[in-house]
């Protein structure tokens, strides 16, 4: 009987060193969080912040009469805006612009002016003095001439000698008027051209004087149409202020945005550029109207890229066409701009976490009849929190959340 009973006692101890070590692989080789291969709807994004504008927009800028050359103003500072934001009618004020160097340059042209009038006078009456006088001595000659031609005439009665003297006399008068119609019609050209050069020099003078005062009245920006007044982005995409510089290169002062149709104005860094094209979907949100949703398609993406402050890299703007529109929607409200590169409707995917790469392969740690292996997956598309397997796997495979701690132990097994 006492040896039936110890003989119970061994049996129960190795039951219980069973159960023991049963426990301790399980906890080392399967642990408890495990997840399930699932299929369904998966989308690649691209989220992007970005400001609603209107597509059209009337561009208030520098007054065309300070864009001439010949005024030379080559920037202006703004003295006064109007708040951003104002509603305005056509004639309203917006701006007024620093008139000080035009007053100066009017001032300057003034003194050139009266100069260039009092040659201009002086020039007309030098030429008519001249031409007076080339004109009396032409007179004179006529005289002696007709004085010679009445002693050539006389000389017939006379010897052939005195007769050949008063012809040679004769045609010597005779080339000296000729002479002196000559120079004189040298010198009225002369004469012309200079008062022509006096004259452009004046009327030069006259025309920038005209321009000048009509850039000083120019200097009261005024709205061309009725709008919302939205400031002007200088090139580091800063908005315009008072104090700052417009110039013919840079010429924008306002906008007065069309809000019929809107637009998702955004940037998009060089990294990602390649990922989006013109066309693809975009879901929108608007951070002042956190409980509606909007839509639209990417309108256009520039060419070149650009550094702007807050970057680290070049960025390319993007227009993105908004298919709705309201007037809750107001100009500059920051946009949440979610651009659709991929969807698919039955997607075998997995967690992010759940995959793993070690010396060239990318496997998971499958589940299967009580134990764990290592599996060869070729994953597709990925996103922040799932991955998509192209092969590998299975609708309703059991994975692993993390890797065992005998990671290095466990083999793969074969498709």
């Amino acid at each position: 009987m006492a040896f039936i009973k110890k003989r119970y006692i061994w049996i129960l101890l190795v039951i219980i060193v069973g159960l023991a070590a049963v426990l301790y692989e399980s906890k080392n080789l399967i642990p408890d969080n495990t997840c399930t291969v699932q299929s369904g709807p998966f989308e690649l994004a691209l989220n992007i912040k970005g400001e609603v504008q209107g597509k059209n927009a009337v561009v208030i800028n520098l007054p065309d009469v300070m864009k001439r050359r010949s005024l030379r103003i080559y920037q202006i500072k703004i003295k006064d805006m109007i708040p951003e934001g104002k509603l305005v009618k056509k004639g309203d004020w917006i701006a007024t612009l620093d008139a000080a160097d035009i007053n100066q340059k009017i001032q300057n042209n003034q003194q050139e002016l009266t100069r260039h009038l009092a040659e201009f006078n002086d020039a007309k009456i030098d030429s008519a003095i001249q031409l007076t006088k080339l004109r009396e001595e032409l007179q004179e000659f006529n005289y002696d001439l007709k004085y010679k031609e009445l002693e050539l005439e006389q000389a017939k009665y006379e010897s052939p000698a005195y007769q050949r003297k008063k012809q040679v006399e004769y045609n010597k008068t005779i080339r000296q008027m000729e002479k002196k119609r000559r120079d004189y019609e040298l010198t009225r050209l002369k004469l012309k051209t200079q008062i022509k050069r006096k004259e452009d020099d004046y009327n030069h003078d006259a025309e920038i004087d005209s321009l000048l005062k009509q850039a000083l009245m120019a200097c009261r920006v005024k709205a061309p149409k009725n709008g919302m007044v939205m400031y002007a982005k200088l090139w580091g995409g800063r908005k315009l202020r008072v104090g700052d510089q417009v110039s013919r290169w840079n010429p924008a002062i306002a906008t007065l945005p069309d809000m019929s149709v809107l637009v998702s104005e955004t940037y998009v860094k060089e990294i990602d550029i390649t990922k989006i094209s013109v066309g693809d979907s975009v879901e929108i949100t608007i951070d002042a109207l956190p409980n509606k949703k909007y839509s639209g398609i990417i309108d256009r993406i520039a060419n070149i890229g650009q550094e702007l402050p807050g970057f680290d890299t070049k960025v390319f703007k993007v227009i993105i066409n908004m298919n709705e529109h309201g007037e809750e929607i107001k100009p500059a409200m920051t946009t949440n701009n979610k651009i659709i590169l991929t969807k698919l409707e039955n997607a075998v995917k997995i967690p992010r976490h759940c995959l793993f790469s070690d010396d060239g392969d990318t496997f998971v740690f499958l589940k299967t009849k009580g134990k764990i292996v290592k599996k060869r997956v070729t994953k597709g598309f990925e996103n922040d929190t799932e991955i998509v397997i192209k092969s590998g796997l299975n609708v309703g495979d059991i994975i692993l959340n993390s890797a065992p701690e005998n990671r290095d132990q466990i083999k793969f097994i074969e498709n």
